[in-house]
């Protein structure tokens, strides 16, 4: 059967609406804190690569520098200041010169190259500058090695075929050998005089001196943004160790605390309260309420004899498991309705029934809350910590009410002064017997009774 006790509304803040923020928040937080990490990763990785570049970038600007010293070099010691050995031009420095030509020294090789990289205008126009002079330097060095080359062909040999000698012009070719040789060195001497190497040395030092400030600007403000990130990951570590403590304090106030509340109330039989904790525990608190009621209810129901109201035998039984504890006096009165039967038979059971309500009203105002309905006609009274005097006083007002309200009752009671040396069943045996002796001598005056109470 369902009971139609209406539910009570509980109010207050739920478990869902309170977490889905946070939840929220610390969802935001954590993409927060990855992103931090890819960007922090991303810029140390820019810094590695910005480093890495800039040891690229010097060494090929320093490649343009030692080509063009190298051929200088070369220039000088075969041109100007040659060695000759058996009255042959000593190749030597042709032979380091070129096998040096593998490498991709020329300036416009070089600046081919630096296309690709990413370096600021002002060190790309510094490379430029030195790339030219050096080019220039090269060419004009090359001829006087061609002219040479002319009056003294050099060895057809792997390394000096490489050499990029120019073809001689036809003014150059006409030239007697003395002046093609004079030729070559006033070549030398004038590129050494027009483009000097301190040009080229000086620009390819602008030009690194500016690829390193490049770097470090960038160094410097990838520095400076992998500190704010760092910064903002602490800042939101912090945030998300505050969030998850407050949370827990808060669901431990509005959840834990509350739940624990009710384990021990719920462990002593009390009411739950109903106005702590988030809307579902109110709402656990509520409905334990109810059940409680109802259980109280059906409880008071299961103990409670409905004609008089009195406790029944079952409620009788339980407080008999609480009272057999010892070190107190106890007087137990076993009480039996006489002609309860005769009233129904001659004038109906409604009779009887005001019969058995009047008794319970005699029994429970003489002898107290302890009086039990325990049967038909029978009726038992407990009463602890008393006198024997207190109990004869007792039965003597029953007595008196029992002929005031014209009903016969049979009464029969034990006493002990310490509970602990006399059981509670050999006190309800004794009770029964002198009860049950009294109502033997009543059925013998059945008609008087009935005389006196019609």
């Amino acid at each position: 059967m369902k009971s139609t006790q209406p539910q009570k509304k509980v109010g207050g803040i739920t478990a869902n609406s309170f977490m889905r923020p946070i939840i929220a928040i610390l969802a935001v937080l954590d993409i927060a804190i990855i992103g931090m990490f890819l960007q922090i990763n991303s810029g140390a990785s820019r810094l590695s690569a910005v480093m890495t570049n800039v040891g690229v970038y010097i060494g090929e600007a320093n490649s343009l520098l030692a080509g063009a010293s190298l051929l200088s070099q070369t220039a000088a010691n075969f041109v100007l200041v040659p060695v000759k050995k058996n009255g042959e031009f000593s190749t030597f420095p042709l032979t380091i010169y070129a096998n040096e030509l593998n490498r991709p020294r020329r300036g416009s090789q070089v600046l081919e190259r630096f296309r690709e990289y990413e370096i600021s205008e002002k060190a790309r126009s510094h490379l430029s500058a030195a790339a030219s002079d050096s080019d220039r330097m090269t060419e004009i060095q090359l001829h006087a090695l061609a002219l040479v080359n002319a009056v003294h062909p050099f060895p057809s040999t792997d390394p000096l075929d490489k050499i990029p000698l120019p073809a001689l012009k036809e003014v150059d070719q006409a030239l007697p050998d003395a002046e093609k040789l004079d030729k070559a060195k006033s070549l030398v001497l004038d590129s050494y005089g027009e483009l000097d190497m301190f040009s080229v040395s000086q620009n390819i030092n602008a030009c690194v001196q500016e690829i390193r400030n490049d770097a470090n600007a960038q160094a410097a403000a990838t520095g400076k943004r992998v500190f704010i990130l760092r910064t903002g990951l602490w800042v939101a570590t912090i945030l998300i160790t505050v969030i998850l403590f407050i949370t827990f304090m808060i669901l431990y106030k509005q959840m834990i605390n509350p739940l624990e509340g009710f384990v021990r109330l719920i462990a002593s039989n009390k009411t739950l309260d109903e106005k702590q904790g988030m809307k579902e525990v109110r709402q656990v608190a509520s409905a334990y309420n109810n059940l409680e009621e109802r259980r109280e209810a059906l409880r008071s129901v299961a103990e409670t004899d409905t004609l008089t109201n009195l406790p029944n035998r079952y409620r009788f039984e339980k407080y008999l498991l609480g009272a057999g504890d010892s070190g107190y006096s106890l007087a137990i009165l076993m009480f039996d309705i006489n002609y309860l039967k005769e009233t129904n038979d001659t004038l109906g059971h409604s009779a009887g029934d005001e019969l058995i309500q009047k008794v319970a009203r005699c029994i429970a105002s003489c002898f107290g809350e302890n009086s039990f309905r325990i049967g038909g006609d029978e009726f038992v009274a407990v009463i602890k910590d008393c006198k024997p005097e207190m109990i004869q006083e007792m039965v003597r007002r029953f007595e008196e009410t029992e002929q005031r309200e014209k009903v016969s009752v049979s009464l029969g009671y034990a006493y002990t002064g310490e509970i602990g040396e006399t059981t509670l069943k050999k006190l309800i045996d004794e009770a029964d017997k002198k009860m049950y002796a009294q109502k033997q001598e009543a059925h013998k005056n059945v008609d008087q009774y009935f005389l006196q109470t019609i």
